[in-house]
């Protein structure tokens, strides 16, 4: 579309002066005719983070273990037949398994974060 020079200047000039600091008006000349653009500077702008590790906290269970501990047997003296004393073995050897409960620790986990775009405020 072609808009006359006059026309365009007073328009770019409208629209510097109502809110300088909110926008930028660029003009060009082709021609007989004015184009007349504006980008707003409080916009924000889209940029590139590029992929990277992160050390994080996280939240993990832990299960609990279990522990197998060897219970000694027990012997005891009692009086035999002629009042002798003899030991007796009353409970033998065993393996007795001791479950521990589970528990949540914090722990630093390294993660990689792929690359994405981001939304940043202009700062020009």
């Amino acid at each position: 579309m072609q808009i006359p020079f006059a026309s365009a200047l007073c328009a770019a000039l409208l629209l510097v002066s109502a809110e300088p600091a909110a926008q930028r008006v660029a003009v060009s000349l082709h021609g007989p005719s004015v184009r007349v653009s504006a980008s707003y500077s409080h916009a924000p702008r889209r940029v590139w983070v590029p992929g990277h590790h992160e050390t994080r906290l996280e939240r993990v269970w832990v299960p609990g273990c279990s522990e197998r501990v060897w219970i000694e047997p027990r012997f005891e003296l009692r009086l035999g037949t002629c009042n002798t004393w003899i030991r007796v073995e009353v409970e033998p050897g065993h393996w007795r398994t001791y479950e521990r409960p589970g528990r949540y620790e914090l722990r630093e986990v390294r993660v990689w974060v792929p690359g994405h775009y981001a939304e940043r405020a202009r700062c020009d």
